[in-house]
């Protein structure tokens, strides 16, 4: 499944399927908390359209889950140590009290589980947008993996995050708004 962002910038932009479906809008106010918000379609109330509900908060020091049934908080480690390697990894634990990490691979972030001590399973990747002056143009996307798809929500969630304190304060990040 891949979800295309309307534009670059991961802490302002539409997530929508390749066919023009918004699924998920991505907004941060002045005080700097991002809100993810999910577009649901609901059968009974057809007259409404779509409804939208908020399933995750991120601000500078904590990232909130928000769904019906439980509001989980995973605190932000801070990203000041100074190391020598570009690996730019974070490591938490998610809901299910699993190691989650997100890592950038050839120059683009993944995000990987670890299921007892067995290899880690990719669970989703982000492509950036290219302008198409070698290759064909594309729009930047957030492609989920078959072993994430029950876990969409704290994907999108977790990467927002990620891209906000992890990967877009890099000096060489590249965020490109022509690039769309």
């Amino acid at each position: 499944m891949e979800l295309c962002l309307r534009h670059n910038d991961p802490s302002q932009t539409l997530l929508m399927t390749p066919d023009g479906i918004v699924m998920y809008q991505v907004n941060t106010a002045q005080g700097q908390t991002t809100t993810i918000s999910r577009f649901e379609n609901h059968p009974g109330l057809l007259s409404t359209g779509r409804v939208s509900c908020v399933v995750g908060e991120v601000d500078s020091s904590l990232l909130r889950l928000l769904d019906s049934e439980s509001c989980i908080e995973i605190v932000m480690v801070s990203g000041t140590e100074e190391t020598d390697n570009d690996d730019r990894r974070w490591t938490f634990n998610g809901p299910d009290n699993k190691p989650y990490t997100w890592q950038i691979m050839f120059r683009s972030p993944v995000l990987f589980v670890t299921v007892s001590d067995n290899a880690p399973i990719p669970l989703a990747r982000y492509r950036q947008a290219k302008l198409g002056i070698i290759s064909r143009s594309r729009r930047a996307f957030l492609e989920i993996f078959p072993a994430g798809i029950n876990v969409i929500d704290f994907i999108v969630v977790t990467f927002v995050s990620y891209a906000k304190h992890h990967w877009l304060d890099e000096p060489h990040h590249e965020s490109n708004p022509s690039a769309v």
